[in-house]
């Protein structure tokens, strides 16, 4: 049996580092909005808040009557991932109603300086349909992926390092918003003025369905936000490359037992360039993010930031179990 089935409650980690990124994701949030205000539609709202507190509740349950740690600690990363994916899809938005410039040409020249032709792997993409179906499945494969990874990580007990991932990718989605702002960009089918009949074997997923959002969000003409149908519009860094090196991360702690995981999130990364439209120093850019995620996550997820610890080395008090949600 392996060995990470008996760790100690205290080195299996703490959730507490995530959720307060979620609080500063929601700072800069009110922040944005007090600076430029946005109207939200009504639906989509309540059926979140819902689930959340369906997961809320479950968590209390399994971590304070029937205690079951694991089962915990998957139900609270359901819950981040929701949380996360609303706010941070609602402040990618306010960010990039405040971009300057296009980057575009800057972000093709710097492809180009490293050697990289996107149209020429494009035009040889569409030359394998089977590849193009296969890179298509990948990308669009995100979040199944994503839940795989945290099942297989909670059943093999290894909660700290599905806390690490999950606080990763918080801290790699707020970073990687907050760059966008900077470094705004339509991606290479607009930017190079493509249409279907130029690549007729390419179904890229995300090629062009973010171009009306982020067209609207910088001239002013979308102001109301629904967030049952918020897109994707963040090119540099491409923070799709940045979940596929956490996913390539997470698959690895299982061993062997996570190649085919690992396998599947670097087609992913193949895939971004043509199903996401990005540029390669996009995705290079979600790397070295996800990597520099990873290593501050991996400190991070080492205390309990919300809650005291003993602060004697003779103390001995049980430091809490790693529950899911500041009391």
């Amino acid at each position: 049996m392996s060995a990470s089935l008996h760790r100690e409650p205290e080195s299996q980690g703490f959730d507490d580092a995530s959720w307060l990124l979620i609080g500063l994701c929601l700072l800069f949030l009110i922040a944005f909005q007090l600076a430029a205000p946005f109207a939200f539609a009504a639906n989509g709202f309540g059926g979140s808040a819902a689930m959340i507190g369906l997961l809320w509740t479950t968590d209390r349950f399994y971590t304070r009557y029937r205690v079951r740690p694991a089962f915990a600690a998957l139900v609270t990363s359901v819950m981040l991932i929701i949380l996360f994916s609303i706010v941070g899809g609602i402040l990618s938005y306010l960010v990039a109603a405040q971009g300057g410039a296009l980057w575009d040409a800057r972000l093709q020249r710097w492809d180009l300086a490293l050697g990289f032709d996107w149209l020429g792997y494009a035009r040889w993409v569409n030359d394998h349909p089977t590849l193009a179906t296969l890179y298509r499945w990948a990308y669009v494969s995100m979040i199944p992926q994503l839940l795989v990874m945290v099942l297989a990580l909670t059943a093999t007990n290894r909660l700290r390092e599905m806390r690490i991932a999950i606080c990763a990718a918080i801290l790699a989605g707020l970073a990687a918003v907050l760059l966008s702002g900077l470094t705004p960009a339509v991606g290479n089918y607009i930017h190079l003025n493509l249409g279907p009949g130029d690549l007729p074997n390419l179904r890229p997923a995300a090629a062009v369905v973010h171009y009306a959002d982020l067209t609207g969000l910088r001239d002013g003409s979308l102001r109301l936000i629904d967030v049952t149908r918020i897109e994707g519009i963040i090119t540099f860094p491409s923070y799709h490359s940045a979940l596929g090196a956490i996913f390539i991360w997470g698959f690895a702690q299982l061993g062997r037992a996570g190649w085919a995981g690992m396998l599947w999130a670097g087609l992913m990364l193949l895939a971004t360039p043509i199903d996401g439209a990005h540029y390669l120093v996009d995705v290079l850019a979600g790397i070295a993010l996800a990597a520099a995620a990873l290593i501050a996550a991996g400190r991070l997820v080492r205390r309990p930031w919300l809650r005291p610890v003993a602060k004697a080395a003779g103390d001995k008090a049980p430091l809490p179990a790693p529950s899911t949600l500041p009391a």
